[in-house]
């Protein structure tokens, strides 16, 4: 894939194509999560999002929970593509 080579190399190309795949995995990230942070936060939202005038738990605990939440899913997708890429190379 010609992504991999230009992000091997190092060289100001590389750093804009990080940062480019950097915004669409956040935006993937953001777009998944979203349903789940709301319901943890307590949010009566069908579509995930804090609504306005949804006091404390929109403004300050749903930021938090998202944050959290991305990070743990995150977690997950690196864990197991470094699993899935090890069991390639045996």
């Amino acid at each position: 894939m010609i992504l991999v080579k230009v992000l091997k190399r190092k060289d100001a190309s590389s750093v804009i194509v990080a940062i480019l795949v950097a915004m669409i995995v956040s935006q993937l990230l953001t777009f998944v999560t979203a349903r789940w942070s709301a319901w943890l936060s307590g949010q009566g939202s069908r579509y995930g999002y804090a609504t306005p005038g949804s006091g404390w738990k929109g403004e300050y605990l749903f930021p938090v929970v998202s944050a959290l939440v991305q990070l743990l899913v995150l977690e997950i997708i690196v864990r197991l593509y470094i699993w899935v890429t090890s069991a390639v190379k045996k």
